[in-house]
């Protein structure tokens, strides 16, 4: 009995997964505050850590581009699944446009071939 105690009092602390990265780069519309942004994506359920990973590229007409780390707990065990599932909440944030994600785990991702595009 006393073994059956301890067996799930430990298992309470640990995380039901293992943490997962992604590097994803952003576009984002014109009038768009990027810390505001980011606060945004930290708040979103599932989400741990999330870095700048390079500097904001602006264009002539005010579009964005950012470059961003983000560790998080996926919601399911499928890998794609997991990023589609948190890059779709990240696109209902204000002043996103679309995402392209580059490496999941620290190794690069694509679809048969090609960037995967959400």
């Amino acid at each position: 009995m006393k073994e059956i105690i301890t067996e799930s009092e430990s298992s309470a602390y640990k995380l039901p997964r293992k943490l997962s990265t992604i590097v994803a780069t952003l576009k984002l519309e014109s009038l768009t505050h990027v810390p505001d942004l980011m606060t945004r994506i930290r708040i979103l359920e599932s989400v741990a850590v999330v870095a700048q990973k390079d500097r904001v590229a602006r264009f002539f007409d005010g579009d964005a581009n950012l470059k961003v780390s983000i560790k998080y707990m996926p919601e399911s065990s499928d890998i794609l699944s997991g990023i589609n599932l948190l890059c779709e909440k990240i696109k209902h944030l204000p002043g996103v446009k679309n995402i392209i994600v580059h490496e999941y785990n620290k190794r690069k991702i694509t679809i048969k071939g090609k960037r995967l595009v959400i």
